[in-house]
């Protein structure tokens, strides 16, 4: 396999961000106050600019800079706007983000909404799937960390995804949110320069006409704007990250952190700014296709052609964007997943009356559990990162009417959402198997939609309140 600069080069550089990163984390977190809130969601006093740059940060992932230049390389044009819909989810999420603060202002988790709205049984349902969920984050972001430094240095996989682990894994232990706050600013700023510049060089050295000459000759498939896989993957992406914002802690997190004021804003503004990050990535890609350029593995396109482009510097930058990206995100999932796991699991079902103190303490060492079982379960690297997360399509795809109609509606059937959610994850995994992966987040959705419906046309509930959820949220919490 071609090597782009040395292993030894590959590893300096590697070897100072890390070492940025964690002097960072040890920074703040001898400055973090010995409770929960600080540790877990800096203050619940973040403002507009870390608020929506850490929103920008923790989705641009290793799964953005990577696996969008997989899809337009192998399903085209379509693939890269499809992939930029996620940004528009984003900027859906940003009236439900405001409800959320507003109904519960001292909400912890995804899951108090779920438990205190629906009941238990909802409520582990709920929890299955976001674990199941934050497994397969998980591991995609470790595989391209591996992925990375093998494509461009000839380093071995494991290497690499042992670092970005452990590397991410001491950062988060030390500073919490409130470092993850900090850096994400510096992240995505770093992320969306690079990528610019990487972008524009790009082009300069190949004209748009020139590549599009290129694709059309070697693979003119790939520019058909009508592709019906194309459009299978835009609508099925859509609705899969509209479920992963909708359900996810990563975001709830970032909601309870920030400033009620600037919630809206900060979805609304980072859903745009984020858009555009999948189409530079991605149509790269078309740039190897054109040029005929060997890609040994799909999630390899974007290191590849940036570095054949510009040579040596162009592999530096290229290590630069996707290690900030994967450092912020894996930072932020395992925060966001042992935050909704101790405070959903050892809190509120075992033990009420915890202390500020055994939180934290159970979060860091739920942090390390995870880390862990992500490198076990990449230990032996997987095809596709893409196909990977796309397992959970059907689960989280789950989650988008429970949520959605559930903040809004107070008379939604509560058996309803048990059924469908059930339903949707199983019918969401047949439509996985035997039809398409892209078919399985579209499948849960339309099942999920359907049976909510109709069950609450039919039986709705009358003895919800929102004007009770605060309270009980709170009861909990302050045990």
């Amino acid at each position: 396999m071609e090597v782009f600069i040395s292993a030894p080069l590959a590893l300096v550089i590697v070897g100072a961000l890390s070492v940025m990163l964690l002097s960072f984390g040890f920074f703040i977190g001898k400055r973090i106050k010995k409770d929960s809130n600080d540790f877990l969601y800096a203050g619940r006093n973040v403002g507009l600019a870390l608020s929506t740059a850490t929103l920008i940060a923790a989705w641009v992932t290793g799964n953005t800079t990577m696996s969008a230049p997989e899809q337009g390389y192998t399903i085209g044009i379509l693939a890269c706007f499809g992939y930029a819909v996620a940004g528009l989810s984003l900027c859906i999420f940003a009236p439900l983000a405001l409800r959320i603060k507003k109904i519960m202002p001292h909400g912890c988790t995804s899951g108090d909404f779920i438990r205190c709205r629906y009941g238990k049984a909802v409520w582990i349902v709920f929890l299955l799937i976001s674990a199941w969920y934050f497994v397969g984050f998980l591991m995609t972001q470790a595989m391209a960390g591996g992925i990375l430094l093998q494509s461009l240095s000839g380093l071995e996989y494991h290497i690499g995804m042992l670092l970005i682990m452990v590397v991410c894994t001491i950062y988060t232990l030390k500073g919490g949110l409130k470092a993850i706050l900090s850096t994400d600013f510096i992240m995505a700023m770093l992320i969306l320069v690079m990528l610019l510049v990487t972008a524009v060089l790009a082009f300069f050295k190949f004209s748009p006409a020139q590549v599009y000459d290129g694709v059309m000759t070697n693979k003119p498939e790939l520019m058909n704007i009508l592709s019906g896989v194309g459009i299978m993957y835009l609508g099925s992406n859509f609705l899969f990250a509209t479920g992963e914002i909708f359900h996810s802690n990563i975001w709830w997190q970032r909601i309870y952190a920030a400033k009620e004021k600037v919630t809206f804003r900060s979805f609304i503004l980072s859903g745009l700014i984020w858009t555009t990050v999948p189409i530079i990535a991605g149509s790269l890609a078309f740039v190897a296709v054109a040029e005929g350029y060997v890609v040994p593995q799909v999630n390899m396109v974007f290191p590849i052609v940036v570095s054949k482009l510009l040579g040596p510097a162009g592999s530096v930058l290229v290590l630069i964007i996707i290690y900030s990206a994967l450092a912020s995100t894996v930072s932020s999932v395992l925060t966001a997943s042992s935050n909704l796991l101790v405070q959903d699991i050892y809190k509120r079902a075992f033990k009420p009356n915890a202390s500020d103190e055994q939180i934290v303490k159970y979060v860091r060492y739920t942090i390390v559990g995870m880390a862990v079982v992500t490198v076990i379960l990449v230990w032996n690297q997987p095809a596709s990162m893409y196909q990977v997360l796309y397992l959970t399509g059907s689960a989280v795809a789950a989650t988008i009417w429970p949520i959605a109609m559930g903040i809004y509606n107070s008379r939604v059937n509560r058996t309803a959402v048990l059924v469908a959610m059930i339903c949707s994850v199983g019918l969401g995994l047949v439509a996985y198997f035997s039809i398409s992966s892209y078919a399985a987040p579209v499948v849960s959705a339309l099942v999920g939609l359907v049976i909510i419906s109709i069950g609450t046309k039919l039986s709705p509930d009358t003895s919800f309140s929102f004007d009770q959820l605060d309270e009980q949220v709170s009861a909990i919490s302050n045990k």
